[in-house]
């Protein structure tokens, strides 16, 4: 098996809300390989958005 293009160990996503952490994405790995096709898929609301926001380095890193 190749070396994959895109690979992701223990994603994990969380915004402050009300003075506490809300985890928006816990601990997620995946691997692309060349010529593959991926679809995320899920629910309204779990997190597939942020996952490739995060993977994207597109969401505000804290200060």
């Amino acid at each position: 098996m190749s070396e994959p293009l895109l690979s992701i160990r223990d994603l994990s996503v969380a915004f402050a809300q009300g003075g506490k952490q809300s985890l928006a994405v816990d601990h997620i790995a995946f691997d692309i390989a060349k010529g593959e096709t991926v679809a995320l898929v899920g629910e309204s609301g779990s997190g597939k958005s942020v996952s490739a926001l995060s993977v994207l380095k597109l969401l505000p890193y804290p200060t």
